[in-house]
């Protein structure tokens, strides 16, 4: 009877272990998939990047362009501004207007997979290779994109002549805009 008691309490003791060790082996799993789950959400967007783009609305007969400023973190803001049909830069180089001429402002959170979206827009055409002015004095195609990241920065400003590369960045920031704001770019502008 005594070793049956031994076995029996041996047995309880082996299995406490064994429970054990399956909690730590579960939960070690469990670590790794929240973990797993985790990096999917990181993005790939370098952790210097910003992203400014200066484009014509497609609200029709007005001379209001948009300002879009884009940070690493999805951080998104824009100021809608009349421009008076004129553009204006600062002693940078940089598209500038005063406060006095924004009529609307909001801001806005891009998910990680959006500003991935992006990024990949940005690396597919080939933007830090584009050069930095493509003007004409005819023409309604306008954007100023300026994106820095990984230490580099670049700025293009596209007045007049319609750039494919150009044009396809400007659809994927008007994509991800909220609604309501609508950008322009191409020779079909009609004021």
């Amino acid at each position: 009877m005594r070793n049956v008691r031994i076995k029996q309490i041996m047995f309880l003791n082996i299995s406490t272990r064994l429970l054990k060790y399956q909690a730590v082996i579960l939960l070690f799993i469990g670590m790794m998939l929240v973990n797993g789950c985790s990096a999917n959400e990181t993005s790939s967007v370098p952790s210097d990047f910003s992203f400014l783009m200066d484009v014509r609305s497609a609200e029709r007969g007005s001379a209001q362009h948009i300002n879009i400023q884009i940070n690493a973190k999805g951080k998104g803001q824009y100021d809608v501004y009349d421009s008076g049909g004129e553009i204006r830069y600062d002693l940078n180089d940089i598209v500038t207007y005063d406060a006095d001429q924004v009529v609307k402002t909001g801001k806005f959170d891009l998910s990680n997979a959006e500003l991935g979206q992006l990024w990949d827009a940005i690396n597919q055409n080939r933007f830090f290779e584009l050069e930095t002015k493509y003007q004409m004095a005819m023409g309604h195609s306008y954007a100023f994109i300026m994106v820095e990241a990984d230490g580099r920065k670049h700025m293009v400003d596209n007045i007049g002549v319609e750039v494919p590369e150009i044009g396809a960045l400007v659809e994927a920031t008007d994509a991800l805009m909220p609604n309501r704001i609508d950008l322009d770019y191409g020779e079909g502008y009609v004021p």
